[in-house]
């Protein structure tokens, strides 16, 4: 799956509803951030194709659907990374957010052990949540 559209983006970074358009995830973090939330929660993305660079960190009630995490580079374990110690510093915090057919480019993820293991399945075959 491809998004074939001219580069389209956002008007309104700090909308919860996001269709058909091109977001930075360092700029939709930063944008949070600034209203007082250090995290991106609450939003659905449709056809979205986001930009890191970024390690997103996968939390809560985060649902996939339809979604290509981005170029693996022949091996899913690419796209993910594990934290050796309690906490993921340097990460976009996603919880409570919907992605529906969207693309990443540019962007790893971690999360918990089952988020990575659901991940890691995608390469033999596994569908995303």
């Amino acid at each position: 799956m491809t998004i074939q559209r001219p580069v389209t983006p956002p008007d309104d970074l700090s909308a919860t509803l996001f269709e058909d358009v091109d977001i930075s995830l360092p700029e939709l973090l930063l944008a949070a951030s600034s209203s007082g939330t250090p995290l991106i929660q609450g939003r659905t993305f449709r056809r979205c194709r986001l930009q890191g660079p970024a390690i997103v960190l996968v939390g809560e009630d985060v649902v996939f659907s339809a979604t290509n995490f981005g170029d693996a580079r022949g091996d899913i374990r690419n796209l993910v990374l594990r934290p050796e110690g309690p906490r993921a510093v340097g990460t976009v915090p996603v919880r409570g957010s919907t992605f529906e057919g969207c693309e990443f480019y540019g962007v790893g993820f971690t999360g918990s052990d089952a988020f990575i293991s659901e991940v890691l399945a995608l390469g033999l075959g596994g569908a995303p949540r």
